[in-house]
Formats: structure tokens, C-alpha cells, sequence
């Protein structure tokens, strides 16, 4: 049987050995979160574990490599919701994405007919920020025919799996503009029929890689807000959101349409008074 004071020295021993432990625990614990920042070099490196990294605007693309006419959707998260997206292929203006939702887009676009074989950059401009991905244009169709010991091919670009797009060179203006509008992946076989908000405003044929190009003039009798620009080829359709900002015209606009030829617009609607002419704000009202 253990001496009582014997005992009670023991016990005193244990007390003290754990608070000491606990003392020294606390003490590193302090030192870990109050370190010295100039010479501790431990502490340096767990400021720059803990140190906030904020994320700039990114984007994907699908697919990265095909034929040109390819169609390729991008997809961006990370940007600006209050400003527009302009995609461009190379340095070719492809598509805008207008005001993307909580800064996330998504959008298509088809690789010009034209592009060589090769890495090309897809690139997505916001004001002065800018993210990049490389689309890489492959080989097109090349079919083959065959008789006997004799063959002979002939590149060509298949347009049938394309969907069709059409792009503006400008997605709001007032009525009277002047307004360029290209599409692709098109029936090089037939017409296309173009609108603005229902209206006729001219027909075009693709070229055979299913391309077009052609000019309009927004319509003096169209209404200020949103309208849509539609290309129709049988039951296929590309469209765009254009926006009318303002009623009121220039005293002059030329537009050339798709055959060439060239019309000006010298009449404007009356308005109230000079001011409502210099600033168009009908559509911030």
C-alpha cells in the first residue's frame, strides 16, 4: 500500500506535468496564429496559403478542332454582366453575347469558310479584358472515287450538319442605319430569305460554302426596343436581338444591298424639337 504522502506527491507530479503540457501547447498554438511576419518564415508561408486568389474570366470551347465551317459553341464564366462579349475567330468578329447572365454566356459560331488548316485563336473580348482558347481546322471532306485503276477527288466543305448563324456587324442603332449582316452554314442551293421584325428586307444566295453577306437599313417606321433579324432558308433559321435605340434619323444613310446596288435615305419623321434628335434616348426613357 502506497504511502498517503507518498500519494499526494505523485499526484501534485501528474497536475503539474499536464498543465505544463498544456502551457506549451499554447504557447506554439499562440505563436502559429500571432508570428512574427518579418522573421518567422513559417508564418510567411502560411499567409500565402491563406491569402485570397480572385479568378478572371474564363472560357471553353466544343469542339476544339473540326473543318472550317465547323460549328463551335463557347462558353464563359468569370465576366463583366454589364457589358457585351464580342467572339472573334482569329481577329474576325464572329458573334456578340449581349449582357450574359451573372457573367456566364453561351454561344455558337461557325469557323469561316476560308480558314486555312492550322491552330486558329478563339477569342472572347470584354472592354479591355480578353481570354483566349486555339480551335485547330482540320482536313475537310475529301472524298474519293474510284474506277477501275483510275481515281480522282475533290476537296469540298459539308455543310448538311452545320447549323446555319448569322452575325451583325452592329446589334443596335437607330432607324436609318446602315446595318451589315453574314451568315454561314447555309444550302449553298438556295436562297435566303432576310427580316427584320416580320419585315422583308431582301433575299441573298450563299456561296458554296454556305456563306453570305449583305446590307440593310434598319426600317424608318420600326419602333424604339428590341426586335429580331432572321434568316430563313426552308425550315432552317438563324437569328439576333437587334436593338432600335432612337426614331429619330440622319439626313442621309446609304444602303447597298446584296446585288449591288445602292439606295439613300434622305427623309426623316418630324420631331418635336432639335434636342430629341442629338440625343437618343428613347430607349432609356
Amino acid at each position: 500500500m502506497i504511502n498517503p504522502e507518498i500519494r499526494r506527491f505523485l499526484s501534485i507530479g501528474l497536475v503539474l506535468l499536464i498543465s505544463s503540457a498544456g502551457i506549451a501547447l499554447g504557447t506554439q498554438v499562440f505563436a502559429d496564429n500571432h508570428c512574427n511576419k518579418n522573421d518567422d518564415k513559417k508564418c510567411n508561408h502560411s499567409e500565402k496559403d491563406h491569402k485570397s486568389t480572385s479568378k478572371g474570366p474564363v472560357i471553353t470551347i466544343n469542339p476544339t478542332s473540326g473543318p472550317s465551317a465547323s460549328l463551335v459553341t463557347v462558353t464563359g464564366n468569370g465576366f463583366d454582366p454589364s457589358s457585351p462579349i464580342v467572339i472573334s475567330f482569329q481577329g474576325d468578329n464572329r458573334v456578340t453575347a449581349t449582357w450574359p447572365s451573372n457573367g456566364a454566356f453561351n454561344t455558337t459560331f461557325n469557323v469561316p469558310s476560308t480558314s486555312s488548316n492550322g491552330d486558329h485563336i478563339v477569342k472572347a473580348s470584354q472592354e479591355s479584358n480578353s481570354v483566349s482558347k486555339t480551335f485547330k481546322v482540320t482536313d475537310m471532306v475529301n472524298p474519293k472515287i474510284t474506277q477501275g485503276s483510275n481515281s480522282s477527288s475533290k476537296t469540298f466543305t459539308d455543310t448538311s450538319s452545320v447549323a446555319p448563324t448569322i452575325t451583325l456587324n452592329s446589334t443596335s442603332e437607330p432607324v436609318g442605319a446602315s446595318v451589315n449582316i453574314t451568315g454561314a452554314g447555309f444550302d449553298p442551293s438556295s436562297t435566303v430569305a432576310i427580316t427584320f421584325n416580320d419585315t422583308d428586307i431582301t433575299t441573298v444566295t450563299p456561296s458554296k460554302n454556305g456563306e453570305f453577306f449583305a446590307n440593310f437599313t434598319v426600317p424608318l417606321s420600326t419602333s424604339v426596343g428590341f426586335v429580331q433579324v432572321v434568316a430563313t432558308q426552308g425550315s432552317n433559321s438563324a437569328s439576333e436581338t437587334f436593338i432600335v435605340t432612337s426614331n429619330l434619323v440622319a439626313t442621309s444613310q446609304s444602303n447597298v444591298n446584296a446585288t449591288g446596288q445602292s439606295n439613300v435615305n434622305t427623309t426623316a419623321p418630324s420631331s418635336p424639337n432639335l434636342s430629341e434628335m442629338m440625343i437618343p434616348h428613347d430607349i432609356f426613357a
